[in-house]
């Protein structure tokens, strides 16, 4: 009888092991499916810009994933404070890479689409997009409340 209980108990604790091991994985697929959305955003917002770039015979612009991390960090401050604001001193984020001239957009929106078409229809905003000198960028993009916050920094 005392041989069956142990038994028992050795099988309750694998049945916990088992479903630890399976919360786990679950809870590291989903990061990996978040992180998977962000980079898909990322690449989107990027084609984005590109797209007009490209439309205007201007080069494309190389994705910086180092800098995109500062970009993501500023738009989730933007999105925690619910307003937009611009980096208080740009060329401190860029320092370690090689440019001359730096840029910033920040916008908020419920599509990157209807944001990259407002990035478009302002003058400075658009001007960054299309400056020649640009030829890196990094972008952040944060889903907060139903909206999408982002952050694109231009260099070159």
């Amino acid at each position: 009888m005392q041989g069956a209980r142990i038994r028992g108990r050795g099988l309750t604790v694998v049945a916990l092991l088992l479903l630890l091991l399976l919360f786990a994985q679950g809870l590291a697929a989903n990061r990996a499916d978040a992180s998977n959305h962000l980079h898909r955003r990322r690449a989107h917002m990027l084609a984005l810009t590109n797209e007009d770039r490209a439309e205007r015979d201007k080069a494309a612009l190389a994705l910086d994933a180092k800098l995109s991390r500062y970009a993501k960090r500023h738009s989730n401050r933007m999105a925690g404070k619910g307003y937009l604001f611009h980096s208080t001193d740009l060329a401190s984020n860029l320092k370690g890479v090689d440019w001359s001239i730096g840029g910033e957009n920040v916008g908020v929106g419920t599509t990157l689409e209807g944001l990259e078409k407002a990035f478009m229809r302002s003058k400075p905003h658009r001007k960054n997009v299309l400056r020649t000198a640009f030829d890196n960028t990094a972008i952040g993009i944060v889903r907060a409340d139903g909206k999408l916050w982002v952050t694109i920094i231009f260099y070159g």
